[in-house]
């Protein structure tokens, strides 16, 4: 079995199905996990799922309360769901895990998975290009895969992102910070992920121009403006799926960001690639078993996130400070930040709080 790339997707899919086949894992870096792509929030329910694997202690960077919810104009609610969570650095979790999957696995560094056809695929190498055949590919190499495009997989839609790791006054090092409202992001939303006191990961998800929806949100957001220290240690741009896409065709598979596999609520896919690899080890090789028991699992989450997600992109300004505010008598200690479903159960009381019949047929709408 081929592997192409070796970030979390490859290495969890290795890891799973190591002791079922022979698998040969192609990396094109020199090492995974770079360049970074992620702002490394996960749960805690992630966290210690994946504790099973590799110590992640080793990559841990901070522990998470709750986050502050910010309208445009820079009101905010605390929301502490059923769940905490915690930043890990992905360079080092990457890492760990990739070396992890060596020890069942045999892992080619520095050779790009640059063509696949049915049952072979074109390697380059330091040492120029190879010939490999398979008898089961899994592209887990992103959200530009080689494997999808040259297989004819349907793609998802995504968004862009761009993120600095900067010197930043954040309100709590504890809690996550995120920033709504179209002038921050088209589509979806901003955040800052706090490190410590004066350092954190603050960045933008959007449809497009995420420069300069960053650019607004530092220089002119009521509340953020004001706590920037200007200092920018590094720079991380990437692509984000919107949601699922195909996933399973003939004697394909794809994991992780190729296959869209991510909450489509907030861009984040550790944990849902990790049950994906989880359950293909669990019914490989048969692949179609694999869909069925993943979209069983799953399906219910991924849209009841898009519908959350179609609300970023259709409430205007005005409304999220409504929202916000009326946000504060609500409990939201029952809802966990890798299931969207749980958040079905108070819409209906949220509803009936609103009043404005404009904004009702809206959230309403989304889920319909």
């Amino acid at each position: 079995m081929l592997i192409s790339g070796g970030g979390v997707a490859g290495s969890t899919s290795a890891i799973n199905i190591g002791e079922k086949a022979e698998v040969t894992i192609f990396e094109a870096k020199s090492a995974s996990g770079f360049p970074v792509k992620c702002g490394g929030l996960i749960s805690e329910d992630c966290y210690v799922a994946y504790s099973k694997y590799v110590d992640v202690k080793k990559a841990l960077l901070n522990s998470i309360r709750g986050a502050f919810f910010f309208s445009p104009s820079g009101k905010y609610l605390e929301l502490y769901g059923s769940s905490g969570a915690v930043v890990i650095e992905r360079k080092i979790f990457d890492q760990l895990l990739l070396r992890e999957a060596s020890k069942s696995s045999e892992v080619v560094v520095k050779s790009k998975v640059d063509a696949v056809g049915d049952r072979k695929a074109r390697i380059i190498t330091p040492e120029g290009e190879k010939f490999v055949e398979f008898d089961v590919v899994i592209g887990a190499d992103g959200a530009e895969s080689r494997v999808a495009r040259d297989l004819g997989f349907r793609r998802p839609e995504f968004f862009v992102a761009k993120q600095y790791l900067m010197e930043f006054e954040v309100l709590d090092e504890k809690m996550v910070e995120l920033y709504f409202g179209r002038s921050y992001s088209d589509g979806f939303f901003a955040y800052a992920i706090p490190l410590e006191d004066d350092l954190a990961r603050v960045g933008v998800v959007s449809r497009g121009n995420p420069d300069e929806h960053l650019r607004v949100l530092l220089e002119k957001h009521p509340d953020v403006s004001r706590r920037k220290k200007g200092g920018i240690l590094e720079v991380n741009a990437g692509a984000i799926p919107a949601g699922l896409a195909e996933f399973v065709r003939a004697n394909a598979v794809l994991i992780g960001d190729s296959a869209g596999m991510v909450k489509p609520y907030t861009g984040g896919g550790l944990y849902y690639l990790l049950r994906a690899s989880e359950i293909l080890g669990e019914v490989f090789p048969d692949l179609q078993a694999f869909r069925k028991a993943y979209l069983g699992e799953l399906g219910k989450e991924y849209r009841t996130g898009e519908s959350i997600q179609k609300l970023y992109g259709i409430l205007n300004d005005s409304e999220y400070d409504f929202l916000i505010e009326i946000g504060k008598d609500v409990d939201f200690s029952t809802i966990h930040m890798d299931s969207p479903s749980s958040l079905i159960r108070l819409i209906p009381s949220a509803l009936k709080m609103i009043k404005k019949p404009a904004l009702i047929k809206k959230i309403a709408g989304s889920f319909l």
